[in-house]
């Protein structure tokens, strides 16, 4: 066989980035070419480098749910970035388009379409977004992290597949240096983390309860993230029980230390929590498009490893309530994790692509 050539397109968040990043080592591995287009200077290029990507720039404009003066500006860039997206296909000639979501796949996936080139799409979350709903019309497999996703999208194309996500978080195998932050080998732990940036919804509710928590013989660990960093860090940072900071590239390690998760519910980071067995408190961000992360959560609340606090009924006395609850099953709760399909799912999407190409 040939040495065969897929160009990937994602962008707008590392929720689309990372499984297509995931998936384009895996076809690596079995000597395909990749070029990877994105926006310029933007966290897909940036990530695509760093792993070694080759990398083609568009400048395409995100469609903003509100009103806005960049809705002129729209029309005008799509256009381009599909004309520029063309001429990028027409030069590296791909035998196949991956897209995994977000506003940059679009005008790529189009212009693939344009071009004949066949196209396979990756969904990460329970209510497909609007890229994938254009695409899948023109899409030759349409790969989905989240079994809800199959009833939006045309049933002969769609399939589980699971979601890509970080293998050095799942495949870490030691914890943390609990002497080296403070805290104890021998007591169960609580994991709140917004997000990269972090949540100062989740930050807000979760400090006044932290004392409470303490008393109580548990230990925390905190990703702040680095919006309300410089507020609660130096509240927290001399009580013993407390490991806090903004950001970590340990991520694997922390999922091994803990015994319960309080997060939002973007979708590799449910995957992540799942495929540790780690039970978890799940506050969906309302603001996310056609409530998504709410759906998110529901599958894996009704697998009965975690429950959901909407925001509008986020307070610190129904956090605390809900975290004892939790931490006083933990064990029962751990026994209804059943095995998941998330730590291969890069290979299997990966393996769907190669059985086209041969």
């Amino acid at each position: 066989m040939k040495n065969r050539k897929v160009i990937i397109a994602a962008g707008g968040t590392g929720g689309h980035i990372v499984p297509a990043i995931s998936i384009a080592k895996e076809l690596m591995k079995e000597g395909v070419q990749i070029l990877f287009v994105g926006n310029r200077n933007s966290m897909e290029q940036q990530l695509a480098k760093r792993h070694d990507l080759d990398f083609a720039e568009i400048n395409v404009q995100k469609f903003y749910r509100k009103i806005t003066i960049a809705h002129i500006k729209f029309p005008f860039k799509l256009i381009k970035s599909i004309i520029d997206s063309k001429k990028i296909i027409r030069k590296f000639k791909p035998d196949a388009f991956l897209g995994t979501g977000g506003f940059v796949s679009g005008p790529v996936g189009y212009a693939a379409h344009l071009q004949k080139v066949p196209i396979f799409l990756q969904e990460q979350n329970s209510y497909p977004g609007a890229t994938t709903k254009i695409l899948s019309k023109y899409a030759s497999k349409i790969l989905v992290g989240n079994h809800d996703a199959i009833k939006h999208l045309p049933k002969e194309k769609a399939a589980y597949s699971g979601n890509p996500i970080n293998q050095n978080a799942v495949t870490e195998k030691d914890a943390i240096n609990f002497e080296k932050f403070g805290l104890r080998a021998d007591t169960k732990k609580i994991f709140l983390f917004g997000g990269s940036q972090g949540s100062v919804v989740l930050n807000n509710a979760f400090f006044p309860i932290i004392d409470d928590l303490l008393q109580k013989g548990f230990e925390v660990i905190w990703q702040i993230g680095r919006y309300s960093f410089n507020e609660f860090y130096p509240k927290v940072k001399d009580i013993k029980g407390i490991y806090a900071f903004d950001f970590t590239n340990e991520i694997g390690k922390i999922y091994n230390s803990v015994d319960l998760a309080i997060a939002r519910a973007g979708a590799l980071s449910l995957a992540e929590l799942e495929t540790k067995k780690i039970p978890s408190i799940l506050i969906p961000l309302p603001s996310a498009a056609e409530n998504h992360q709410f759906y998110n959560a529901l599958e894996l609340k009704e697998k009965n490893v975690a429950v959901i606090i909407e925001q509008k009924d986020l307070d610190p006395v129904i956090l605390k309530d809900t975290t004892l609850k939790m931490l006083k099953n933990i064990d029962k709760i751990k026994e209804n994790f059943s095995s998941t399909i998330h730590a291969n799912s890069a290979k299997n999407i990966a393996g769907t692509i190669m059985n086209y190409l041969s």
